[in-house]
């Protein structure tokens, strides 16, 4: 395999230094002979660019026989092969001064450096520059590496020659693919340790060390690499790490940010803001910095630290709405739920000058605004927003819409407003809204359709829905969320064979199909309380994960963990779980799930409520952590807390079964009967699963209690 050929868009990227560097040292001191140390080379150049043009004249050089060596004292073979050396040097310099590096100047300065090899085989230089020859333009990797360890046996201290052993093994090793060679890692690490050792301050040794490390799972490593990374000077020298990287900068910024990503997945979140400030304070545009900052916050670290710095970058540009959006994130994670809604309601606002892109992404803060409502449980407040937002485009609420840009427009807003509702539980008021769609969008919109069946199910009104959406998918019989809706309401019903039956139709032998099937599948017989099936389709779905798109195999483990906790095999279960937070150690939903399996069994309560904690801390309003955490508190005695946050996940699913079974537990362990069979009633009338429903009956006859 032409590993150089992956490096095809660097073929001009060369720098003057290539070549030239490793013997512009040699015009030092040829009377004592001192072996000058070669200086870096830059990016990879593959000698495939059909630029490389054939010469235009005959080389003297290859017309010049060498000289006998017999004839020559060691004094002068070694002013000879210095000569060979500058020599070398004037076929590169001038082949690339014409415009153009031609394959016999190239052959001729090969010549020449071989020619200086042989008359002093101490020149570590000449190998070197062979070695440089060989990586960058003769796409000869084994050559390049056999005089670039030449070169090291004659000079442990040639700078050029580690540096091009560092690349070679960087490129074997497979750091630029999914897979990596870990004994061909080791070797380049052990090169690039050889690289610092001559410069301790080189970004891209240091950089790369950093990758390694990270690759090979030594967390601790990597943090030291990039943070000295982070302290090392600039270089133009980038080419080689942005393309074995797949496109990361070799600049300050850049390991600034590259360090705050390994502290994130330490779970060290305050190193992480800080290595973030240093990257925004230098490349304060960059969303994808943001994005990260977004992350730490999510993950917990210090969400005053990150106002602070947000307000300066919005201060300097009150029209970067990015972080406008990122801090009100901040100050709703902090607490500070006024000054979020306050910060979007002025960033919503229209100003004169606005470009069209700028009134987009103005209107696009609306979500967050009604984010941030919600999930204060403002949830008319919310429901506002996007009615001001439908207001402003001049649509109200019964005039039919004709055109295709108003009706793109509305569509999302108006799902949004029916999800809000359903989150809030009026779902008469989703209901309402669903029919309000039909007639703004017309009736062969299918998403109006979809939101009417999934309210009805909502509701209870099984049979309903059932005859609604098989009505929606004779009417749009090209729309596959209908036929996975219609296998939900026949579980609903009790007819799980007949839904998943219904899902196998999708199945088509394709991955990209296959998956979502299978997906769905598992999670019908999940519901179902099912298990074993559950797991069978969940393993099956795990096969098709693809490797290097890791959320999906996220996704297949969590319905695997699940499907095995409900099968009987808690160890299977918490295997699964293990699995993702060895990759991932602050992954929310794994972390949630696997503290609630053990709290539910009763097992390592300090750890399950760790876990759940972590959890919670990332996502604070998820009604699911905030269920596990209260659960978790209520096995540990801890009645006050339990209620605190069972009633808080109550308020924010209040269709949510296990919730209410939760709340019915704990006002029985409080003695309190009456409010404990209110609430089991209502988790009675929200499940359609046969053993919760055994359970909760015996609860309400009074033959149980969990």
């Amino acid at each position: 395999m032409k590993f150089y050929a992956r490096l095809a868009s660097l073929a001009f990227a060369v720098s003057a230094c290539t070549v030239a560097c490793s013997v512009s040292a040699s015009a030092r001191s040829i009377s004592n002979a001192a072996a000058p140390i070669a200086q870096p080379t830059p990016a990879v150049r593959p000698t495939t660019d059909p630029r490389l043009a054939p010469a235009a004249k005959p080389t003297p050089a290859a017309q010049i026989p060498a000289p006998p060596l017999s004839s020559l004292s060691p004094r002068e073979r070694r002013v000879k092969a210095y000569a060979k050396l500058m020599e070398g040097q004037r076929f590169f310099t001038n082949a690339r001064g014409a415009g153009g590096i031609t394959r016999d100047d190239l052959r001729a300065a090969q010549a020449a450096f071989e020619q200086a090899a042989a008359l002093d085989p101490t020149l570590s230089e000449a190998h070197t520059a062979l070695a440089e020859l060989a990586f960058f333009f003769l796409d000869d990797q084994a050559l390049a590496e056999r005089e670039a360890t030449a070169a090291t046996r004659v000079d442990n201290n040639n700078f050029g020659a580690h540096r091009i052993l560092a690349r070679i093994y960087s490129l074997k090793a497979g750091l630029d693919s999914d897979k990596i060679e870990r004994a061909v890692a080791d070797r380049a690490i052990t090169s690039l340790k050889d690289v610092l050792r001559l410069d301790p301050n080189d970004p891209e040794a240091l950089a790369l060390l950093g990758e390694f490390y990270t690759r090979t799972g030594r967390e601790a490593e990597a943090i030291e690499a990039f943070r000295r990374w982070m302290g090392a000077p600039a270089t133009v020298d980038t080419n080689f790490y942005k393309v074995i990287t797949q496109g990361r900068e070799l600049s300050p910024d850049a390991a600034a940010a590259r360090l705050a990503e390994a502290l994130l997945k330490a779970g060290r979140t305050a190193e992480s803001v800080d290595a973030i400030r240093r990257a925004l304070s230098i490349n304060p545009e960059n969303n994808q910095y943001l994005a990260l900052l977004g992350e730490a916050i999510d993950a917990g670290g210090d969400s005053d630290v990150a106002i602070t710095e947000l307000q300066r970058m919005i201060v300097a540009n009150p029209a970067n709405l990015s972080a406008i959006s990122l801090l009100a994130h901040a100050q709703a994670r902090a607490g500070k739920v006024d000054a979020a809604v306050a910060t979007l309601r002025a960033a919503t606002t229209a100003r004169p000058g606005d470009t069209r892109e700028l009134q987009q992404q103005r209107r696009r803060l609306v979500d967050d605004l009604a984010g941030v409502l919600a999930d204060a449980l403002r949830y008319d407040e919310a429901v506002a927003a996007y009615e001001d937002l439908l207001k402003a485009r001049g649509i109200n609420a019964d005039a039919p819409l004709t055109a295709d840009s108003d009706k793109e427009a509305a569509r999302p807003i108006l799902e949004r407003i029916i999800n809000l509702q359903r989150q809030a539980g009026r779902l008469d008021d989703a209901f309402a809204t669903a029919g309000r769609m039909r007639r703004l969008l017309g009736a062969n919109d299918p998403r109006a359709d979809f939101y009417t069946v999934a309210v009805l199910r909502e509701q209870g009104k099984r049979r309903e829905a059932l005859d609604a959406v098989r009505a929606a998918r004779l009417k749009h019989p090209g729309v596959a969320e209908f036929l996975g809706l219609e296998a939900e309401t026949l579980a609903d019903l009790g007819q799980i064979e007949e839904g998943a039956t219904l899902l196998r139709a999708r199945i088509t032998g394709k991955p990209e199909d296959d998956y979502p099937a299978y997906l769905s599948i598992a999670n019908l017989y999940l519901q179902a309380g099912r298990g074993k099936e559950a797991v069978v389709a969940a393993r099956k779905l795990l096969e098709l994960a693809p490797p290097n798109e890791p959320q999906l195999v996220t996704q297949a483990l969590i319905m695997l963990a699940s499907s095995q906790e409900r099968a009987g095999d808690p160890k299977g279960a918490e295997e699964s779980l293990r699995r993702i937070l060895s990759t991932t150690p602050n992954d929310a939903t794994a972390l949630n799930n696997l503290g609630y399996f053990l709290a539910e069994r009763g097992e390592r309560l300090p750890e399950a409520l760790d876990m759940i904690k972590r959890a919670v801390k990332t996502e604070p309003t998820n009604p699911n952590y905030l269920d596990s955490l209260g659960w978790v508190y209520f096995k540990l005695g801890q009645l006050d807390e339990a209620e605190r946050y069972l009633n808080d996940a109550a308020r924010r699913n209040t269709r949510s079964s296990t919730v209410q079974e939760h709340l019915g537990d704990l006002h029985q362990k409080r003695g309190q009967l009456e409010p404990a069979r209110a609430a089991w009633r209502k988790a009675l009338g929200l499940t359609t699963d046969a053993s919760d429903i055994t359970r909760l009956k015996a609860k309400l006859n009074g033959e149980t209690g969990k």
